[in-house]
C-alpha cells in the first residue's frame, strides 16, 4: 500500500493499522461478559499496546483496515 501511495505522487507515505489484534480481543471480552470496556484501564492498555505496535510493519497484517497517509509535493 505504501508503494501505491508513492506511485500516486505522494511523498513520505506511511501505513497504519486501524483495527489490530487488540480490537478483536476487546470485542470478544465484551461479547462474553456483556460488559463494555470503553472507559477502563483494560481499554487504555490495549490502546497503548496498539500505539507501540504501529511502528512494526510486519504487524499490519493483524489489522482489518489500513490507513495510508502521504504528503502532496
Amino acid at each position: 500500500m505504501r508503494d501505491e501511495v508513492a506511485a500516486a505522487g505522494f511523498d513520505g507515505a506511511e501505513v497504519y493499522g486501524i483495527e489490530g489484534p487488540a480490537w478483536s480481543m476487546l470485542a470478544a471480552a465484551e461479547r462474553n461478559t456483556g460488559q463494555s470496556f470503553g472507559d477502563t484501564a483494560l481499554f487504555e492498555s490495549a490502546l497503548t499496546a496498539a500505539r507501540m505496535a504501529e511502528a512494526y510493519p510486519e504487524l499490519l497484517a493483524a489489522s482489518s483496515h489500513l490507513l495510508a497517509i502521504g504528503r502532496r509535493p
